[in-house]
């Protein structure tokens, strides 16, 4: 029987009720195929913060490494816990720490799920958001300068506005030659083993961003050369943005730089029914891979076991592909599937009045049939 260790940070807010959900499809879908699972729980996040002024200890990387993969609710309890706080000390020092160079988000929607575009068919859509996920404007790089200081008046002849500021904030993105190929060469890599339309699109802005972008582009187009059998094209991100709702079943992977790739999941995540309904993973190739669903920690909702678990449980099944069982990650999609079709045990937010526990069951017993 195959085994596997995987670490668990429920975080906060509703990450407490969905990933425990998760974790019992995760378990049944394991018994269906003989894969047994380790699930060590981790106390970190805000509440954790509170208590004792960090988000997770100083030694919290050298634990998660002796795990095969990191499943992870959510983080953030905004009116409590400056959000730059929260996600820097812990979803993004986890994700640097490891390296998670490439987050992917799949967007293929559900039979049964919400769709709110008239004028293309559900089913003609499965494409993937491949984000850069180290590099760019998320470093932390930069300072805030008050009048007066002399980086200030460096900076304050640039723009009128600067000089009659009370103070003006620097941030700086880095992009690596190296950062970018390989993120590009994963994107390129997934597109040859999709069943999709073997392209790969670039979300770019060097009209712009005249020096970050420009070297992305060259290097996309020097990876492209490699896979002949790929279309390959890019479209300032502003214009994809337009073109993804118009015209979403014409994509198959997209690359973009770490901020652009931030904003266009979540765009994408709408033709998916929502970020309740959307898988996220986080993925290395030197450390463990953190899987995550995208939808955060919902405050006005936590607590009351309304939340839906439908994103925690695809993350979970994309956790299972990972570690190298897509049969049982394919029959908790399938499950969760027959679920939404079925109609009678849906969230809230789908409409329905069952409970997160009800939602997961209900997928737990469908993986069983």
């Amino acid at each position: 029987m195959a085994g596997h260790r995987i670490a668990v940070i429920p975080g906060d807010g509703i990450g407490k009720e969905v990933v425990p959900e998760g974790i019992k499809v995760i378990n049944a879908a394991g018994e269906c195929e003989g894969i047994r699972f380790e699930f060590a729980e981790f106390p970190w996040g805000c509440e954790h913060y509170l208590k004792h002024s960090e988000l997770m200890p100083e030694s919290a990387l050298d634990e998660l490494a002796q795990f095969d993969a990191i499943y992870l609710g959510a983080v953030g309890m905004p009116d409590v816990v400056p959000e730059e706080v929260a996600v820097r000390g812990l979803v993004l020092r986890i994700r640097f720490g490891f390296d998670q160079f490439a987050n992917v988000r799949p967007i293929r929607p559900l039979p049964g799920g919400r769709f709110i575009l008239n004028h293309v068919e559900p089913q003609s859509i499965d494409l993937v958001v491949v984000r850069e996920n180290t590099e760019g404007m998320y470093l932390g790089l930069g300072r805030r300068y008050p009048a007066g200081t002399p980086e200030f008046q460096e900076y304050s002849g640039l723009r009128p506005s600067f000089s009659r500021s009370s103070e003006i904030a620097v941030q700086t993105g880095i992009y690596s030659e190296a950062g970018c190929r390989r993120v590009m060469e994963f994107a390129f890599d997934l597109a040859t083993r999709r069943d999709g339309l073997r392209r790969v699109t670039s979300a770019t802005k060097a009209n712009a961003l005249n020096f970050g972008m420009t070297l992305w582009n060259e290097v996309f187009e020097d990876v492209a050369r490699c896979y002949p059998g790929i279309r390959a094209d890019w479209q300032n991100v502003d214009a994809m943005a337009m073109r993804l709702m118009l015209e979403p079943q014409a994509y198959d992977v997209i690359v973009a730089p770490n901020l652009f790739g931030d904003i266009l999941t979540d765009l994408t995540a709408v033709l998916q029914g929502g970020l309740g309904m959307c898988a996220g993973a986080n993925l290395s190739i030197t450390g463990p891979s953190m899987f995550e669903p995208p939808h955060g920690s919902a405050p006005d909702i936590a607590g009351k076991g309304v939340a839906n678990p439908t994103a925690a449980i695809l993350t979970g099944a994309m956790m299972l592909e990972h570690l190298g069982h897509p049969h049982a990650a394919a029959r908790v999609e399938a499950a969760v599937g027959e679920v939404l079709r079925g109609g009678s045990v849906l969230t809230r937010d789908l409409g329905g009045t069952a409970s997160t526990s009800q939602f997961a069951d209900a997928v737990v017993s469908a993986l069983g049939r």
